[in-house]
């Protein structure tokens, strides 16, 4: 086929792909700078605002706001001031077409909003070093108020703080024995409520929240269940328990992107709040109200999360199992200033690093060396995006585009982008085949990022809408600066510099965005322990294949650097084929009387109880590894309560152990961090036990379960004769013994914690 000359033309952008500049300095983070901008063209394009059926529509975006005290600036302009979190910031409901206005008021400072997150346990118990009954052996009679528990941390005075999707209150796994519910307070923002006063429900008490049965997205969704099973769950008659399976619980059910996309009907209701909080502003009173979501939701629940905790006197650990993909795009400042007055003594935050180690989505070239990378293109969206970084004061060069099924490459030279976007405009070459389009703006930190966009012309320009739009081939470059390229990857759509294969080892570096980037969180890498389960139909399942061994890295995990330069993770958890509880409301079955078929082959345990068929299924993601591991600091700050994110990853560098051979030795790599987490010797750290009793072993004993009736010690699977010695936590021997019938008495001790040595087999701590 003749193929059309291909021209270089300047234009207005016909989509955004990113926020367009003149290089003027804002206010603005990129992202909500992005917005406004649009917002502005829409304006632009309708000939004034937007109205329907003669009423104004107002775009509100959830912002954080800096300012010099006088917020009187944000209500003036018609914003609403959802969350102070002090230091003179707070979150705000901002008219997205009045930016403008607060960019240029001298009381505001700064303005940030980014792209909103989307998500991202039997066997880890045992590995991990934690009880020896939850690896879904124990008694089937276990409950949280079993008095015969012997372990001497389970969680008990800790809050456990969930914000993500999908929750079903009236699990077995989140109730006492006598079937009163551990969930002590609940905030589910997009449940109806006819009180305009309050976002949604806040349930205050286990009664409140055991009455809701569920959050409002419980038919559709149940990530939230399974992840706070493995966080915090007593299982299902004793099979299946979380690590912390005596800590309090609280929730946030949280407005997620992407795929987990908020409901209309959410949208509804957030109006109908702004509304009821509306200044006297001119135009507000009839205006239709529209909201975008933003990362900000997330300090929200949080805040509320620590509130609660510290209204109750005692530690919380919040795990957060979502996160949004690496983008040179965001402004995370005011947020991290933020989240960093939140975090610290008893208030630790776990995040996911994410699941995009499979994709090569990151590429860099140093200065001085040329670059002739391959990349892959594949969408059903009819366009796919990257971006590339570079020096505020680099020199003009070209990109070029060699497409595998095209004889000529295309050239762009980053001084015409330039130009193009002083002018407000955007720089694109189109013909039949391919539509590139080039935008580029300076970041907050100084440098340059430019905006591509890849696609089928046809489908950019509305004639029509392919299923799927392919292209691969070359990215070439020999100028001398340092040039860094991002990919976009998702469900939908991906622009990567590797073909994706979750059969093969990828742990690909620059993987890990945010929340995980940050300093003060505890990142969370997935290890892969078990490759397959037996369903409860008899059947050999897996999540999703896996191309690296047992006892590795997922292929999925991400992996650091992140695009600050910090070197995460900080651990790795069990991630890959992990059981928890699944939400009984899934799929809009009532499971009373079933399972339904899709759910079936990855249950691996299934019961009913309180009039219902409840279930433990099979999940794997860094979502899995994030609750492990928050469970387990759940445990620790029952050990201690006074510890801070630093205290944590501390603990974590000095106890954790190196999968690999290649990555032992002392220093943190960009795979696996300080190692796999080990609850056991993070809890003699915490306690300096080895300091204390330096014969005490650093592990638990494989095989053996403890249990406690009355004063005397129960151990199974050890031989009678086994040395067994029990110390108090200051080193002293209290008791020196032998095995016999399984057990040893222990004399008339104080109650605390105790050491027990048994033999050359291990060590446990219990609690008299």
């Amino acid at each position: 086929m003749k193929r059309k000359l291909m021209t270089a033309v300047i234009l207005c952008c016909a989509m955004t792909i990113g926020a367009q500049t003149s290089f003027k300095k804002t206010k603005m983070s990129p992202w909500l700078h992005g917005k406004y901008l649009q917002e502005q063209r829409d304006i632009k394009r309708n000939g004034g605002p937007r109205r329907v059926q003669g009423r104004p529509v107002i775009n509100y975006m959830l912002t954080l706001v800096k300012s010099d005290g006088q917020v009187e600036a944000i209500r003036e302009q018609g914003g609403v001031v959802l969350q102070d979190f002090g230091n003179d910031i707070c979150a705000a409901f901002l008219p997205i077409d009045r930016l403008g206005q607060l960019d240029q008021n001298p009381h505001i400072l700064q303005m940030e909003a980014n792209e909103p997150s989307r998500l991202l346990n039997d066997t880890s118990a045992v590995i991990l070093g934690t009880d020896k009954l939850w690896n879904g052996q124990g008694p089937a009679s276990y409950s949280q108020s079993t008095p015969s528990l012997p372990q001497a941390f389970t969680g008990k005075g800790v809050m456990a703080g969930v914000m993500d999707v999908g929750f079903d209150f009236t699990h077995p796994a989140f109730r006492n024995a006598d079937g009163t519910s551990r969930i002590k307070w609940f905030w589910d923002p997009m449940a109806p409520d006819a009180n305009n006063d309050v976002l949604g429900m806040v349930y205050s008490s286990p009664t409140e929240v055991l009455a809701a049965q569920h959050s409002c997205d419980a038919l559709s969704e149940s990530h939230g269940t399974h992840v706070m099973g493995s966080m915090a769950g007593g299982g299902l008659n004793g099979r299946y328990v979380g690590m912390a399976p005596e800590a309090d619980i609280l929730g946030f059910h949280m407005p997620m992107g992407g795929e987990k996309a908020v409901p209309d009907e959410y949208f509804d209701r957030l109006a109908d709040y702004l509304k009821s909080h509306f200044s006297n502003y001119p135009g507000l009173g009839d205006a239709i109200v529209k909201i975008n979501v933003s990362d900000v939701i997330e300090l929200v629940g949080l805040h509320e999360i620590f509130k609660v905790a510290d209204a109750a006197g005692q530690p919380c650990v919040v795990n957060w199992s979502f996160g949004a993909t690496p983008s040179f795009y965001y402004d995370r400042r005011l947020y991290e200033e933020v989240f960093n007055t939140l975090v610290g003594p008893g208030h630790i935050v776990v995040v996911a690093a994410g699941n995009s180690g499979y994709m090569m989505t990151y590429l860099a070239k140093e200065a001085g060396e040329p670059l002739d990378h391959e990349f892959y293109l594949r969408t059903s969206e009819g366009y796919a995006l990257m971006s590339m970084r570079t020096e505020a004061d680099e020199p003009n060069f070209a990109i070029k585009f060699a497409f595998n099924d095209r004889t000529d490459t295309l050239v762009v030279y980053t001084d015409d982008v330039k130009a193009a976007c002083q002018q407000m405009n955007s720089f694109r070459i189109s013909d039949e085949d391919v539509y590139i389009e080039f935008e580029v703006e300076e970041a907050f930190d100084g440098r340059l990022i430019y905006w591509i966009l890849i696609g089928d012309p046809k489908t950019i320009l509305g004639e029509t809408t392919e299923d799927e739009f392919k292209k691969s081939g070359k990215l070439i470059c020999d100028a001398a600066p340092r040039i860094e390229m991002l990919g976009k990857a998702s469900n939908s759509s991906n622009f990567i510099f590797s073909e994706a294969n979750l059969e093969s080892r990828g742990c690909n570096p620059g993987t890990i965005g945010a929340p995980g980037d940050m300093d003060r969180v505890i990142t969370v890498g997935a290890m892969h322990h078990r490759s397959s389960l037996t369903n409860i139909l008899g059947e050999n399942y897996t999540t999703i294949q896996m191309g690296s061994e047992e006892g590795h890295l997922t292929t999925f995990s991400s992996c650091g650097p992140t695009m600050q330069g910090r070197l995460k993770p900080d651990v790795v958890a069990p991630g890959f084929n992990i059981i928890s509880c699944h939400n009984s409301f899934h799929h809009k079955t009532d499971m009373s009387d079933d399972l339904v078929d899709d759910i079936l082959p990855k249950v691996a345990y299934a019961d009913k109880a309180y009039g219902r068929t409840y279930a433990m299924a099979a999940m794997s993601g860094t979502s899995m590894a994030t609750p492990i591991t928050a469970g387990i600091i759940a445990l620790w700050l029952q050990a201690k309560p006074s510890l801070t994110p630093e205290d944590i990853l501390g603990v974590i560098e000095r106890t954790s152990h190196q999968p690999e051979p290649e990555f032992s030795g002392e220093d943190k790599n960009i795979y696996y961090g300080w190692g796999e987490i080990d609850a056991y010797a993070g809890l003699l750290d915490i306690l300096d036990v080895t300091a204390n009793i330096p014969e005490l072993s650093h592990h638990q004993p494989a095989g053996i379960q403890f249990r406690l009736d009355g004063h005397t010690l129960c151990v199974e699977g050890a031989a009678d004769g086994t040395p067994v010695t029990v110390y108090d936590l200051s080193g002293l021997p209290v008791l020196r013994a032998t095995l016999a019938d399984g057990r040893v008495q222990l004399p008339d001790l104080r109650a605390g914690v105790y050491a027990v040595q048994l033999g050359q087999m291990g060590s446990m701590l219990i609690r008299l």
